[in-house]
């Protein structure tokens, strides 16, 4: 491959990964001004079966909704190697917001009315999380750039998870899929589950067609 053929590419990928972004943010914002902000009417009606445990719900949305919209930022930065101290501070940010969001997903899970593969399902997604976010942190801390952003893709994926569980009711519901129990169980390990392999399939494909190990 000739070197202007090399720039034209990373230019192709560069191009793709801020659109995809770009989508990605547009999508979580639509996500958080139609489904989260409605439960800050903290009526009965709209926290529905978590009336009793509001503090816990909103502990939850609120964490998962910052990470959710700091993610395509800290990414896009991140794989362009600017405004790396910006980069650094935003990413912090996106850590705690996530893991309050993620203590908050444990309690709920544990307390859900749905049934306990559900509960499961939620706890699964918040131990993905804070597996691909706690991997990435450390990568970074050893200098391991590639790892460093692989494990961030990995983390925004379980974090877009927030956004994939309604997206997932949503399609199982109109598809008149089993019951609601069902459809609830169903996409609270979808949500997250597939979306990951998808990921791993994607950068692990990239570098065995490549012929690349790092």
């Amino acid at each position: 491959m000739s070197n202007a053929t090399a720039v034209r590419s990373k230019s192709a990928s560069g191009m793709g990964d801020r659109v995809l972004l770009a989508v990605a943010l547009l999508v979580g914002l639509g996500f958080v001004i139609g489904f989260v902000f409605p439960y800050f009417r903290l009526t009965p009606e709209a926290l529905g079966p978590y009336v009793s445990k509001r503090v816990w719900i909103l502990m939850h949305i609120i964490g998962g909704s910052i990470a959710l919209i700091l993610g395509p930022f800290i990414l896009g930065s991140g794989l362009r190697r600017t405004r790396m101290q910006l980069h650094r501070k935003i990413g912090m940010a996106y850590m705690v917001s996530g893991g309050f969001s993620s203590v908050a997903a444990f309690y709920l899970a544990a307390h859900t009315e749905v049934n306990w593969v559900f509960g499961m399902g939620l706890s699964g997604l918040a131990i993905a999380w804070i597996t691909t976010t706690g991997l990435a942190y450390i990568s970074i801390k050893k200098r391991l750039i590639t790892q460093h952003k692989e494990w961030m893709i990995r983390s925004y994926v379980t974090t877009f998870g927030f956004v994939s569980f309604r997206i997932l009711v949503g399609v199982l519901t109109v598809a008149n899929v089993g019951t609601l129990i069902d459809r609830l169980t169903a996409a609270s390990w979808f949500c997250w589950a597939f979306p990951l392999l998808l990921t791993e399939l994607i950068l692990q494909g990239k570098k065995v067609f490549s012929g690349s190990l790092s």
